[in-house]
């Protein structure tokens, strides 16, 4: 996956299926990040910047989706939170932001994913079918990690959204830790070292920001 062109400038099924919400534990970014010896979270988070004027919300409102990342988060079982820090980086909550290899929308998702999701690529630049689908295929990719916990897993999740799980698998295949993030993060793309670090840099800001 490439980066996004603007057009313009963990509570899991939880009644349904009885399964543990996926979670991240208190400061487990930090003590992941700091293994690696990376910088903090803190230091490349962005304040907000979207597409849209950040003014026109509430205070306590990160996007004008909050709404629906809320539900489809609450149904896959992540953090609201997370999302929205993934669809910032995505798109900068630009619903009609288009890469050129043909992603589209809030989670920049590629018709090819669309229809093996079950959806008509048409429907993309509906908010609530891109975040739905996008959020849905985190949960798969999530899924397909059993070995691995925690961060770790979370990174993986966010690796194979962004390069696809068979680069994952081969960066495991050359790792001597191949079932933590800092062990694979050098056999990965250096996009898509940079892609994960942004998502979690953005979700301590959110977290520490937003309830």
């Amino acid at each position: 996956r490439t980066r996004w062109i603007p057009l313009l400038a963990i509570l899991l099924f939880v009644a349904a299926c009885g399964q543990k919400p996926t979670s991240l534990p208190e400061n487990s970014f930090q003590t992941a990040e700091l293994a690696a010896k990376d910088t903090t979270a803190a230091e490349s988070a962005e304040a907000p910047s979207p597409f849209f004027r950040s003014q026109i919300l509430p205070a306590n409102r990160i996007s004008p989706y909050d709404p629906i990342i809320k539900k489809y988060s609450r149904r896959y079982g992540f953090d609201w939170r997370l999302i929205a820090a993934q669809i910032f980086v995505e798109s900068r909550f630009n619903p009609r932001a288009l890469s050129h290899r043909g992603a589209v929308g809030l989670m920049q998702i590629l018709p090819s994913t669309a229809r093996h999701l079950g959806k008509d690529p048409s429907l993309l630049l509906k908010p609530e079918i891109n975040i739905a689908l996008g959020t849905l295929y985190d949960r798969r990719l999530y899924n397909l990690w059993e070995d691995e916990s925690g961060i770790h897993r979370i990174a993986f999740m966010l690796a194979s959204y962004n390069a696809g799980h068979r680069k994952v698998l081969r960066a495991q295949k050359r790792a001597s830790q191949p079932n933590t993030w800092p062990g694979i993060r050098p056999h990965l793309p250096r996009q898509t070292q940079h892609y994960v670090k942004k998502i979690f840099a953005q979700y301590e800001y959110y977290k520490r920001r937003y309830f």
